[in-house]
């Protein structure tokens, strides 16, 4: 339900091209506004909104007021789920294309075939250290215990 409501003075407002007083358009017009609404919740938040937008109180209805704010609680608990929800499935799907990208996985590659070499040479060069390149205690090439 769209209002077309305007401020003219501090006490003076214009409703749908009527010139009401702020009790009156806070009072009886807005209890009239509500019982059109039944149990509409949704136009009651509208309401509220418009009357709020032009610095009218709908506070005056604690019942509806109360509802009105249950609705606009859970509009928002919706909105910053479906916030957290797409910025979740945006890392995930950012995460996922990583995964698959032939560049990460040939720099990933490259680096581990780096670090297995390193530690390759690093083992042969205790080997070489030791004996002259014979461990302590092992087989030699005619099948004998050294």
């Amino acid at each position: 339900m769209k209002l077309n409501i305007s401020r003219l003075s501090e006490t003076k407002y214009e409703v749908q091209g009527q010139e009401v007083t702020k009790e009156f358009a806070e009072g009886a017009m807005l209890a009239g506004l509500f019982a059109a609404c039944g149990r509409n919740v949704d136009r009651m938040t509208e309401i509220c909104d418009q009357y709020e937008a032009v610095g009218l109180s709908p506070r005056g209805f604690p019942d509806e007021f109360r509802k009105v704010s249950i609705q606009r609680a859970e509009v928002s608990r919706e909105e910053e789920k479906r916030r957290k929800d797409a910025a979740f499935f945006a890392e995930r799907n950012r995460q996922m294309a990583e995964a698959h990208d032939p560049l990460a996985i040939a720099r990933k590659k490259a680096e581990r075939e780096a670090k297995e070499a390193k530690i390759r040479a690093h083992g042969q060069n205790i080997r070489a250290s030791r004996n002259g390149g014979r461990s302590i205690m092992a087989w030699d090439e005619n099948d004998t215990w050294i």
